[in-house]
Protein backbone atom coordinates (compact mmCIF):
# COMPACT_ATOMS: atom_id res chain seq x y z
CA UNK A 1 0.00 0.00 0.00
CA UNK A 2 1.26 3.47 -0.90
CA UNK A 3 1.68 5.87 2.04
CA UNK A 4 -0.88 8.24 0.54
CA UNK A 5 -3.46 5.46 0.35
CA UNK A 6 -2.74 4.52 3.97
CA UNK A 7 -3.39 8.10 5.01
CA UNK A 8 -6.59 8.17 2.96
CA UNK A 9 -7.94 5.19 4.88
CA UNK A 10 -7.10 6.59 8.32
CA UNK A 11 -7.56 10.31 7.68
CA UNK A 12 -10.81 10.73 9.61
CA UNK A 13 -9.20 9.11 12.65
CA UNK A 14 -6.00 11.11 12.24
CA UNK A 15 -7.91 14.39 12.03
CA UNK A 16 -9.72 13.59 15.27
CA UNK A 17 -6.35 13.64 17.04
CA UNK A 18 -6.09 17.34 16.14
CA UNK A 19 -9.51 18.49 17.36
CA UNK A 20 -7.98 20.96 19.86
CA UNK A 21 -5.53 22.52 17.40
CA UNK A 22 -5.49 25.15 14.69
CA UNK A 23 -2.10 24.01 13.37
CA UNK A 24 0.13 20.95 13.30
CA UNK A 25 3.80 20.13 12.82
CA UNK A 26 4.89 18.29 9.65
CA UNK A 27 8.29 16.61 9.45
CA UNK A 28 10.33 14.95 6.74
CA UNK A 29 13.77 15.17 5.18
CA UNK A 30 12.34 16.69 2.02
CA UNK A 31 11.46 19.82 4.03
CA UNK A 32 15.15 20.69 4.37
CA UNK A 33 15.05 21.80 0.72
CA UNK A 34 12.26 24.23 1.68
CA UNK A 35 14.39 26.08 4.21
CA UNK A 36 13.73 23.96 7.31
CA UNK A 37 16.52 23.05 9.71
CA UNK A 38 18.34 20.02 8.23
CA UNK A 39 18.97 18.66 11.74
CA UNK A 40 15.19 18.22 12.22
CA UNK A 41 13.29 19.38 9.14
CA UNK A 42 9.90 20.51 10.43
CA UNK A 43 7.32 23.19 9.72
CA UNK A 44 4.17 24.44 11.39
CA UNK A 45 1.16 24.46 9.05
CA UNK A 46 -2.51 25.50 9.45
CA UNK A 47 -4.81 22.60 10.20
CA UNK A 48 -6.56 22.97 6.85
CA UNK A 49 -3.31 21.76 5.24
CA UNK A 50 -3.33 18.44 7.13
CA UNK A 51 -4.81 16.69 4.11
CA UNK A 52 -2.26 18.19 1.73
CA UNK A 53 0.67 17.17 3.94
CA UNK A 54 -0.57 13.60 4.43
CA UNK A 55 -2.84 12.56 1.56
CA UNK A 56 -0.60 14.19 -1.05
CA UNK A 57 2.89 14.59 0.44
CA UNK A 58 2.87 11.65 2.90
CA UNK A 59 4.73 13.62 5.55
CA UNK A 60 4.94 12.67 9.20
CA UNK A 61 2.75 14.76 11.49
CA UNK A 62 3.11 15.80 15.12
CA UNK A 63 0.73 17.15 17.75
CA UNK A 64 1.78 20.42 19.41
CA UNK A 65 1.80 20.22 23.20
CA UNK A 66 -0.11 23.51 23.49
CA UNK A 67 -3.52 23.60 21.85
CA UNK A 68 -5.31 26.38 20.00
CA UNK A 69 -4.99 29.71 21.85
CA UNK A 70 -3.59 27.86 24.89
CA UNK A 71 -6.93 26.21 25.67
CA UNK A 72 -5.44 22.73 26.08
CA UNK A 73 -2.17 21.12 27.13
CA UNK A 74 -1.20 17.62 25.99
CA UNK A 75 0.53 15.09 28.24
CA UNK A 76 2.87 12.92 26.15
CA UNK A 77 4.73 10.41 28.33
CA UNK A 78 7.44 9.11 26.00
CA UNK A 79 9.30 5.82 26.48
CA UNK A 80 11.70 4.02 24.17
CA UNK A 81 14.53 1.55 24.04
CA UNK A 82 17.88 3.23 23.47
CA UNK A 83 20.83 1.34 22.01
CA UNK A 84 23.36 4.15 21.56
CA UNK A 85 25.30 3.73 18.32
CA UNK A 86 23.30 0.57 17.55
CA UNK A 87 19.85 2.16 17.59
CA UNK A 88 19.59 1.27 13.90
CA UNK A 89 18.97 -2.34 14.97
CA UNK A 90 15.43 -1.38 16.00
CA UNK A 91 14.72 -0.48 12.38
CA UNK A 92 16.66 -3.24 10.64
CA UNK A 93 13.89 -5.81 10.39
CA UNK A 94 10.70 -6.84 12.11
CA UNK A 95 11.82 -9.93 14.02
CA UNK A 96 14.75 -8.09 15.61
CA UNK A 97 12.39 -5.34 16.70
CA UNK A 98 10.06 -7.90 18.30
CA UNK A 99 12.96 -9.26 20.33
CA UNK A 100 13.83 -5.80 21.68
CA UNK A 101 10.19 -5.08 22.48
CA UNK A 102 10.25 -7.98 24.97
CA UNK A 103 12.06 -5.57 27.29
CA UNK A 104 9.83 -2.58 26.55
CA UNK A 105 6.48 -4.29 27.15
CA UNK A 106 6.87 -4.83 30.93
CA UNK A 107 7.76 -1.15 31.40
CA UNK A 108 4.75 -0.05 29.35
CA UNK A 109 2.51 -2.44 31.31
CA UNK A 110 3.77 -1.00 34.60
CA UNK A 111 2.98 2.56 33.52
CA UNK A 112 -0.41 1.41 32.24
CA UNK A 113 -1.15 -0.03 35.66
CA UNK A 114 -0.32 3.33 37.27
CA UNK A 115 -2.98 4.88 35.03
CA UNK A 116 -5.61 2.18 35.23
CA UNK A 117 -5.41 1.60 38.97
CA UNK A 118 -6.11 5.29 39.52
CA UNK A 119 -8.75 5.65 36.80
CA UNK A 120 -6.59 8.03 34.74
CA UNK A 121 -7.66 8.13 31.05
CA UNK A 122 -5.02 7.66 28.36
CA UNK A 123 -4.27 6.63 24.80
CA UNK A 124 -1.25 4.37 24.31
CA UNK A 125 0.37 4.77 20.92
CA UNK A 126 3.25 2.40 20.08
CA UNK A 127 6.18 3.54 17.96
CA UNK A 128 8.93 1.39 16.39
CA UNK A 129 11.19 2.18 19.37
CA UNK A 130 8.67 2.45 22.23
CA UNK A 131 5.51 4.45 22.69
CA UNK A 132 3.57 7.43 24.03
CA UNK A 133 0.91 7.73 26.72
CA UNK A 134 -1.30 10.66 25.73
CA UNK A 135 -4.09 12.61 27.40
CA UNK A 136 -5.40 16.15 26.99
CA UNK A 137 -5.94 18.76 29.69
CA UNK A 138 -8.46 21.54 29.10
CA UNK A 139 -7.79 24.97 30.60
CA UNK A 140 -10.58 25.84 33.00
CA UNK A 141 -11.21 22.25 34.10
CA UNK A 142 -10.61 21.58 37.82
CA UNK A 143 -8.00 18.91 37.03
CA UNK A 144 -6.05 21.28 34.83
CA UNK A 145 -6.24 23.99 37.48
CA UNK A 146 -4.64 21.53 39.91
CA UNK A 147 -1.79 21.16 37.41
CA UNK A 148 -1.45 24.93 37.18
CA UNK A 149 -1.07 25.14 40.94
CA UNK A 150 1.92 22.78 41.08
CA UNK A 151 3.67 24.36 38.07
CA UNK A 152 6.63 26.73 38.24
CA UNK A 153 7.88 29.21 35.65
CA UNK A 154 11.30 30.83 35.43
CA UNK A 155 11.49 34.49 34.44
CA UNK A 156 13.16 33.71 31.11
CA UNK A 157 10.45 31.16 30.31
CA UNK A 158 7.74 33.71 31.13
CA UNK A 159 9.34 36.15 28.68
CA UNK A 160 9.51 33.46 25.99
CA UNK A 161 5.85 32.52 26.49
CA UNK A 162 4.73 36.15 26.38
CA UNK A 163 6.57 36.82 23.12
CA UNK A 164 4.25 37.09 20.10
CA UNK A 165 5.37 36.56 16.51
CA UNK A 166 2.47 36.94 14.04
CA UNK A 167 4.49 35.13 11.38
CA UNK A 168 5.09 31.98 13.48
CA UNK A 169 2.07 29.73 14.08
CA UNK A 170 3.70 28.41 17.25
CA UNK A 171 3.93 31.93 18.71
CA UNK A 172 1.12 33.78 16.96
CA UNK A 173 -0.74 34.29 20.22
CA UNK A 174 2.06 33.53 22.68
CA UNK A 175 1.40 30.95 25.38
CA UNK A 176 -0.97 31.75 28.25
CA UNK A 177 0.96 31.49 31.50
CA UNK A 178 -1.61 29.16 33.06
CA UNK A 179 -1.09 26.80 30.11
CA UNK A 180 2.68 27.04 30.66
CA UNK A 181 2.21 26.28 34.37
CA UNK A 182 0.03 23.28 33.50
CA UNK A 183 2.84 22.14 31.18
CA UNK A 184 5.28 22.48 34.10
CA UNK A 185 2.91 20.56 36.37
CA UNK A 186 2.70 17.73 33.85
CA UNK A 187 6.49 17.64 33.79
CA UNK A 188 6.60 17.16 37.56
CA UNK A 189 4.03 14.36 37.39
CA UNK A 190 6.06 12.75 34.63
CA UNK A 191 9.13 12.79 36.92
CA UNK A 192 7.01 11.14 39.61
CA UNK A 193 5.87 8.40 37.23
CA UNK A 194 9.44 7.96 35.93
CA UNK A 195 10.91 7.51 39.41
CA UNK A 196 8.18 5.04 40.37
CA UNK A 197 9.01 3.09 37.23
CA UNK A 198 12.77 3.22 37.86
CA UNK A 199 12.17 2.02 41.42
CA UNK A 200 10.06 -0.91 40.24
CA UNK A 201 12.76 -1.94 37.73
CA UNK A 202 15.84 -1.07 39.78
CA UNK A 203 17.10 -4.69 39.62
CA UNK A 204 16.95 -4.89 35.81
CA UNK A 205 20.71 -4.83 35.29
CA UNK A 206 21.32 -7.68 37.75
CA UNK A 207 18.80 -9.70 35.71
CA UNK A 208 20.66 -8.99 32.47
CA UNK A 209 18.06 -6.48 31.27
CA UNK A 210 18.38 -2.87 30.20
CA UNK A 211 18.09 -0.41 33.10
CA UNK A 212 15.28 2.13 33.15
CA UNK A 213 16.57 5.73 33.05
CA UNK A 214 15.32 9.28 32.60
CA UNK A 215 16.51 10.30 29.15
CA UNK A 216 19.30 8.43 27.34
CA UNK A 217 21.81 8.73 30.17
CA UNK A 218 23.28 5.25 29.55
CA UNK A 219 24.51 3.69 26.31
CA UNK A 220 21.79 1.02 26.51
CA UNK A 221 18.61 1.62 28.46
CA UNK A 222 14.86 1.86 28.54
CA UNK A 223 14.65 5.63 28.16
CA UNK A 224 11.80 7.47 29.84
CA UNK A 225 12.33 10.45 27.59
CA UNK A 226 11.02 13.34 29.66
CA UNK A 227 12.84 15.96 27.59
CA UNK A 228 9.50 17.00 26.04
CA UNK A 229 8.86 18.75 29.40
CA UNK A 230 12.07 20.79 29.17
CA UNK A 231 12.15 24.04 27.25
CA UNK A 232 9.45 26.31 25.90
CA UNK A 233 6.06 24.60 25.63
CA UNK A 234 5.38 26.24 22.23
CA UNK A 235 8.41 24.40 20.77
CA UNK A 236 7.32 20.95 21.96
CA UNK A 237 5.36 18.39 19.95
CA UNK A 238 4.93 14.62 19.75
CA UNK A 239 4.28 12.34 16.77
CA UNK A 240 0.55 11.86 16.28
CA UNK A 241 -1.21 8.51 16.41
CA UNK A 242 -1.67 7.15 12.86
CA UNK A 243 1.33 9.12 11.59
CA UNK A 244 3.90 7.56 9.33
CA UNK A 245 7.24 6.93 11.06
CA UNK A 246 10.13 7.26 8.60
CA UNK A 247 13.22 6.93 10.79
CA UNK A 248 13.99 3.61 9.09
CA UNK A 249 14.38 5.49 5.79
CA UNK A 250 15.39 9.01 6.78
CA UNK A 251 17.79 8.32 9.64
CA UNK A 252 19.07 4.82 8.92
CA UNK A 253 18.96 4.71 5.11
CA UNK A 254 16.68 1.67 4.75
CA UNK A 255 15.17 2.92 1.53
CA UNK A 256 14.30 -0.62 0.46
CA UNK A 257 11.72 -0.69 3.26
CA UNK A 258 8.33 1.02 3.22
CA UNK A 259 7.85 3.77 5.81
CA UNK A 260 6.87 2.42 9.21
CA UNK A 261 3.85 3.68 11.15
CA UNK A 262 2.81 4.31 14.76
CA UNK A 263 0.07 1.98 16.02
CA UNK A 264 -2.45 2.47 18.83
CA UNK A 265 -2.30 -0.25 21.48
CA UNK A 266 -4.92 0.90 23.98
CA UNK A 267 -7.46 3.59 24.83
CA UNK A 268 -8.76 3.88 28.41
CA UNK A 269 -11.53 6.35 29.25
CA UNK A 270 -11.19 5.91 33.00
CA UNK A 271 -13.58 2.96 33.14
CA UNK A 272 -13.54 0.90 29.94
CA UNK A 273 -10.46 -0.26 28.05
CA UNK A 274 -10.09 -0.96 24.35
CA UNK A 275 -6.81 -2.78 23.91
CA UNK A 276 -4.79 -4.97 21.59
CA UNK A 277 -2.76 -7.41 23.71
CA UNK A 278 -1.00 -9.14 20.81
CA UNK A 279 2.30 -7.27 20.51
CA UNK A 280 3.28 -9.34 17.49
CA UNK A 281 0.22 -7.97 15.70
CA UNK A 282 1.03 -4.40 16.72
CA UNK A 283 4.56 -4.72 15.38
CA UNK A 284 3.29 -6.44 12.24
CA UNK A 285 1.07 -3.38 11.70
CA UNK A 286 4.07 -1.05 12.05
CA UNK A 287 5.69 -2.79 9.09
CA UNK A 288 2.56 -3.23 6.94
CA UNK A 289 0.54 -0.13 6.03
CA UNK A 290 -2.43 -2.16 4.82
CA UNK A 291 -2.61 -4.10 8.08
CA UNK A 292 -2.14 -0.86 10.04
CA UNK A 293 -5.00 0.81 8.16
CA UNK A 294 -7.30 -2.08 9.04
CA UNK A 295 -6.21 -2.01 12.71
CA UNK A 296 -6.76 1.76 12.87
CA UNK A 297 -10.50 1.38 12.21
CA UNK A 298 -10.89 0.15 15.80
CA UNK A 299 -10.04 3.57 17.21
CA UNK A 300 -11.65 6.97 16.67
CA UNK A 301 -8.44 8.94 17.22
CA UNK A 302 -9.98 10.93 20.05
CA UNK A 303 -7.34 11.54 22.72
CA UNK A 304 -8.97 11.25 26.17
CA UNK A 305 -9.24 14.26 28.45
CA UNK A 306 -8.11 14.18 32.05
CA UNK A 307 -10.82 14.12 34.71
CA UNK A 308 -11.17 14.40 38.47
CA UNK A 309 -8.96 11.34 39.00
CA UNK A 310 -6.00 13.51 37.99
CA UNK A 311 -6.70 15.70 41.03
CA UNK A 312 -6.37 12.61 43.22
CA UNK A 313 -3.10 11.70 41.51
CA UNK A 314 -1.76 15.21 42.05
CA UNK A 315 -2.64 14.94 45.74
CA UNK A 316 -0.76 11.66 45.86
CA UNK A 317 2.26 13.36 44.30
CA UNK A 318 1.96 16.25 46.78
CA UNK A 319 2.40 13.81 49.66
CA UNK A 320 5.55 12.31 48.14
CA UNK A 321 9.21 12.89 48.88
CA UNK A 322 9.58 14.09 45.30
CA UNK A 323 7.10 16.93 45.76
CA UNK A 324 8.91 18.07 48.91
CA UNK A 325 12.15 18.00 46.91
CA UNK A 326 10.56 20.04 44.10
CA UNK A 327 9.25 22.63 46.56
CA UNK A 328 12.68 23.01 48.12
CA UNK A 329 14.23 23.38 44.67
CA UNK A 330 11.73 25.98 43.45
CA UNK A 331 12.03 27.98 46.66
CA UNK A 332 15.84 28.06 46.88
CA UNK A 333 17.57 31.39 46.29
CA UNK A 334 19.69 31.59 43.15
CA UNK A 335 23.39 32.39 43.14
CA UNK A 336 23.83 35.59 41.09
CA UNK A 337 24.72 35.15 37.43
CA UNK A 338 28.37 34.44 36.83
CA UNK A 339 29.12 33.71 40.48
CA UNK A 340 27.96 30.09 40.49
CA UNK A 341 30.46 29.05 37.82
CA UNK A 342 33.27 30.88 39.62
CA UNK A 343 32.44 29.01 42.81
CA UNK A 344 32.15 25.67 40.98
CA UNK A 345 35.62 26.03 39.48
CA UNK A 346 37.00 26.35 43.01
CA UNK A 347 35.17 23.24 44.29
CA UNK A 348 37.79 20.65 45.41
CA UNK A 349 35.44 17.66 45.75
CA UNK A 350 34.68 16.92 42.11
CA UNK A 351 36.62 14.65 39.73
CA UNK A 352 38.69 15.97 36.86
CA UNK A 353 36.22 14.86 34.19
CA UNK A 354 33.46 16.93 35.81
CA UNK A 355 35.77 19.91 36.25
CA UNK A 356 36.68 19.71 32.56
CA UNK A 357 33.02 20.29 31.63
CA UNK A 358 33.13 23.62 33.47
CA UNK A 359 35.82 24.81 31.08
CA UNK A 360 34.73 23.00 27.91
CA UNK A 361 30.93 22.58 28.23
CA UNK A 362 29.92 22.34 24.57
CA UNK A 363 28.41 19.81 23.99
CA UNK A 364 28.98 17.86 27.24
CA UNK A 365 26.80 20.14 29.39
CA UNK A 366 23.83 19.35 27.13
CA UNK A 367 24.29 15.55 27.07
CA UNK A 368 22.30 13.46 29.58
CA UNK A 369 25.10 10.88 29.94
CA UNK A 370 27.39 13.66 31.21
CA UNK A 371 24.78 15.72 33.06
CA UNK A 372 23.67 12.81 35.23
CA UNK A 373 27.24 12.33 36.48
CA UNK A 374 28.03 16.03 36.81
CA UNK A 375 24.93 16.65 38.92
CA UNK A 376 25.61 13.55 41.04
CA UNK A 377 29.18 14.62 41.81
CA UNK A 378 28.22 18.16 42.81
CA UNK A 379 25.16 17.05 44.82
CA UNK A 380 26.36 13.89 46.54
CA UNK A 381 30.14 14.29 46.69
CA UNK A 382 30.47 18.08 46.98
CA UNK A 383 27.18 18.63 48.89
CA UNK A 384 25.92 21.44 46.64
CA UNK A 385 22.26 22.45 46.67
CA UNK A 386 20.47 21.33 43.49
CA UNK A 387 19.37 24.87 42.60
CA UNK A 388 22.98 26.05 42.79
CA UNK A 389 24.05 23.24 40.45
CA UNK A 390 21.41 24.60 38.10
CA UNK A 391 22.97 28.04 38.45
CA UNK A 392 26.31 26.61 37.27
CA UNK A 393 24.63 25.21 34.16
CA UNK A 394 22.81 28.51 33.65
CA UNK A 395 26.12 30.39 33.70
CA UNK A 396 27.54 27.99 31.12
CA UNK A 397 24.52 28.22 28.81
CA UNK A 398 24.39 32.01 28.95
CA UNK A 399 28.01 32.47 27.88
CA UNK A 400 28.14 32.80 24.06
CA UNK A 401 31.90 32.24 24.14
CA UNK A 402 31.17 28.51 24.26
CA UNK A 403 29.79 28.56 20.73
CA UNK A 404 26.32 27.22 21.49
CA UNK A 405 24.16 26.53 18.45
CA UNK A 406 20.99 26.14 20.51
CA UNK A 407 18.63 29.11 20.64
CA UNK A 408 18.51 29.95 24.34
CA UNK A 409 15.57 32.30 23.78
CA UNK A 410 13.29 29.65 22.35
CA UNK A 411 14.80 27.17 24.82
CA UNK A 412 15.51 29.49 27.80
CA UNK A 413 18.83 28.88 29.53
CA UNK A 414 17.60 29.26 33.11
CA UNK A 415 14.70 26.87 32.57
CA UNK A 416 16.91 24.30 30.84
CA UNK A 417 19.50 24.46 33.63
CA UNK A 418 16.81 24.09 36.30
CA UNK A 419 15.27 21.12 34.51
CA UNK A 420 18.44 19.05 34.27
CA UNK A 421 19.70 19.88 37.75
CA UNK A 422 16.31 19.20 39.34
CA UNK A 423 15.69 15.91 37.53
CA UNK A 424 19.13 14.40 38.03
CA UNK A 425 19.47 15.64 41.62
CA UNK A 426 16.23 13.80 42.41
CA UNK A 427 17.63 10.70 40.69
CA UNK A 428 20.85 10.99 42.72
CA UNK A 429 18.87 11.35 45.95
CA UNK A 430 16.76 8.31 45.05
CA UNK A 431 19.83 6.23 44.20
CA UNK A 432 21.43 7.03 47.57
CA UNK A 433 18.29 6.23 49.56
CA UNK A 434 17.28 9.79 50.40
CA UNK A 435 14.12 9.89 48.29
CA UNK A 436 11.48 7.17 48.43
CA UNK A 437 8.96 6.74 45.62
CA UNK A 438 6.78 3.66 45.39
CA UNK A 439 3.81 2.81 43.20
Amino acid sequence: MRPQEYYRQVFVHLKNCFQYYDFFIATGNELAAEGCDPAFPALAAPLDQLGHCTLERALQVHLPIIGERSQSVLMPIDFEIFLGDENHRLYAEKETQKKYFEQIVPVAAFIEQIFRSRGLPYLLDYTPSGGHFLFQNQLGDPATQALVEIGYLEEDLIKACNYIDPHDLRRKFGVALDAARAFSGLGKLTEYIALMTMDAFRDSETKGLYPVTISDSLERCINLDNTWSEGSPFMRSIRSPFSLHKKNQEKYGNDHQPPLVDVIGAVFDGRAIGQENDMDLIIDCMWDLKLAATHAQRYTGDIPNSNETLIDFIREYQKSDLCAFHQDFDGETDIPRGKALEKAKEEPNIPDWARNILYFPNPSALQPKNLVGLVYDFYIHANWKPKHIANVLRDLYQDPAHGWTQDFFKYPAEEKANYWARVYSAVALWRTGGLNVTA
